[in-house]
């Protein structure tokens, strides 16, 4: 089987220290929200300290972030070249921070140009609003291209996945702009590229109903941040996997 699921649901455990791994990750988790909360509370205590308080909270939600997304990228990293091999240590925590930030970095460049086809499509609905005299032809135009945005939204969130794999593999930026290589890792095995789109819309859709069902109770909210890093570098192994599957195709070819 080219996803083994069984194997990749459980890669965890080939560290005997994952449950103490996992605590360290969700507490990372927990402490974000705690940050996002601090600069609301100071607002009737402290006015004047909000502004910096929610900058510096700022900087350490994002960091921080990074460093547990950089976890998973590290996890996924070290899959590829031993699918038996153990979680990374958090003692690295910079070291992650940085791969995560990376990633950040490459996904806005990745993104770059959706976000100026966004902007371009929002400019212009509002100069027609300011303008009701303007043809109905216009209106059909600016609906079209809406749609034309919509489309290539999609298609960017498609293929994501597909350049990000060629980052995991070596943790270069620029990776995510690397049309060239992300088409022959795709043109290597494309039934297996849209499988693991289905694995990941699979283990979104398993996320939010976790998500719904453990916010119910107080016990259940705990766990939520144990979820999130679980999910997180489950689909960063599916797709550490995939790059696997291509690296076998072209050696047997």
């Amino acid at each position: 089987m080219k996803y083994d699921l069984e194997q990749i649901l459980s890669c965890v455990k080939n560290d005997d220290d994952w449950v103490r791994k996992f605590v360290i990750g969700s507490l990372f988790i927990i402490a974000q929200i705690i940050l996002l909360i601090i600069p609301l509370l100071a607002i009737p205590l402290f006015p004047k300290a909000v502004l910096p308080l929610f900058i510096i909270c700022s900087l350490l939600v994002v960091i921080i972030g990074c460093a547990v997304y950089g976890y998973g990228l590290q996890t996924a990293h070290d899959y590829i070249n031993n699918p038996r091999t153990k979680l990374p240590q958090w003692s690295e925590f910079f070291s992650h921070a940085f791969v995560g930030f990376k990633a950040l970095l490459g996904s806005i460049l990745f993104y770059l140009p959706l976000l100026f086809l966004t902007a371009c499509a929002f400019v212009f609905a509002h100069y027609l609003e300011g303008h009701s005299q303007i043809s109905e032809t216009y209106k059909v135009l600016t609906f079209c291209f809406n749609v034309l945005c919509e489309i290539v939204y999609l298609l960017y969130l498609l293929f994501y996945p597909l350049f990000n794999a060629n980052f995991i593999k070596e943790f270069n930026l620029f990776e995510f702009l690397n049309v060239s290589k992300a088409y022959k890792l795709f043109k290597s095995s494309p039934m297996n590229y849209f499988i693991l789109i289905l694995l990941i819309l699979a283990f979104g859709l398993l996320f939010n109903t976790a998500v719904i069902s453990l916010a119910i109770t107080v016990i259940g909210s705990i766990l939520i941040p144990f979820v999130i890093m679980y999910i997180n570098i489950i689909c960063l192994v599916l797709t550490a996997r995939f790059v696997q599957i291509t690296g076998e195709q072209n050696y047997q070819q």
